[in-house]
């Protein structure tokens, strides 16, 4: 009798959680299309804590756009509140508007072909929906704008990279961030072996929080500086590759 209470039980609390998630997934793309007027598609979801929500947070929506993969974006509901909402829509718009204003930079800096994804992360309140049709340059240019801007870059080689002639490329960007009135900027190159396909990484980026060290594929290294540092010449730049092992 013990046994099969304690397997109700388990059941029970598996469809409930079951259905909670759904639930909570339809409530956040019900709350976006309402406040964006806009349809969106799911990639996929994060599943949050029922019982120690304030701790662990809720369910966590990854979304786009439909049809538009490249505006990938968080949201959710609020840890604290119940029927408060939060994304990060507008951020990846800005994002991808950075990423044209960057791309030409990107290319001639680097004299090859290179992957590369902008990262803006702004505090939640700087940012509303009425922004979406705004410039991020624009946004950039406020005094107390506090955004972190990072240039994330996929160089691929067949083998270890010749770490000095990078380095050049590497200030270069630096010193075009400096002059994108970012509050804090930086970049970060992964060399990667060039038969991986980090494609789906890029594009995710800006939402998906993975460092280079665990990312699913052959990286022989990464470079990674930002406005911290006292960099004042390219050669400096060398101080900062960390060889990755295995």
């Amino acid at each position: 009798m013990k046994k099969w209470i304690m397997l109700t039980a388990v059941i029970l609390f598996a469809v409930m959680g079951g259905a909670g998630c759904m639930s909570s997934e339809s409530k956040v793309m019900e709350h976006l299309e309402e406040k964006y007027n806009e349809k969106f598609e799911v990639e996929s979801t994060k599943e949050g804590s029922v019982i120690f929500p304030e701790m662990y947070g809720k369910d966590k929506v990854m979304a786009h756009p439909k049809g538009k993969p490249e505006f990938v974006f968080l949201a959710g509901e609020s840890r604290n509140e119940d029927g408060v909402y939060y994304d990060t829509y507008i951020l990846s718009v800005w994002s991808n508007q950075l990423d044209q204003l960057y791309k030409d930079k990107v290319n001639q800096a680097f004299n090859e072909d290179v992957q590369f994804k902008t990262m803006l992360f702004v505090e939640e309140e700087k940012y509303t929906a009425e922004k979406k049709d705004s410039s991020v340059t624009d946004f950039l240019q406020t005094e107390d704008n506090g955004a972190l801007f990072t240039l994330n870059i996929a160089v691929k080689t067949d083998g270890e990279p010749e770490v000095e002639k990078y380095l050049e490329p590497v200030y270069q960007l630096l010193n075009e961030l400096k002059e994108s009135n970012a509050k804090y900027y930086g970049v970060t190159v992964g060399f990667v072996n060039r038969s991986e396909n980090v494609s789906d990484y890029m594009r995710t980026s800006n939402v998906n929080n993975i460092d280079w060290s665990n990312l699913d594929a052959k990286v022989y290294g990464t470079i990674m500086v930002d406005d911290s540092m006292d960099i004042s010449s390219p050669e400096q730049i060398k101080e900062y590759y960390q060889p990755q092992e295995g």
